[in-house]
């Protein structure tokens, strides 16, 4: 399983799972953190300010998700 995210401005990231797009990862300056919208629901999921750590835990989130179902 890949996850990658493509840059498409400094604020704004596609999400891609196998090639397949996952969703948006785009920074909000109100809450100051980087905030998921996944396709597959209508709502997002804040993580934070920094988007390294961003990028790395919901890589993880969907990897240990796609193992255990």
């Amino acid at each position: 399983m890949t996850v990658k995210f493509d840059e498409v401005d400094a604020k704004n990231y596609d999400v891609l799972v196998n090639e397949d797009d996952y969703g948006k990862l785009t920074f909000d300056d109100e809450q100051k953190a980087w905030v998921l919208w996944p396709n597959s629901i209508d709502d997002g999921v804040t993580y934070f300010d920094d988007l390294e750590e961003t990028k790395e835990a919901i890589a993880d989130e969907i990897k240990d998700y796609s193992e255990n179902n």
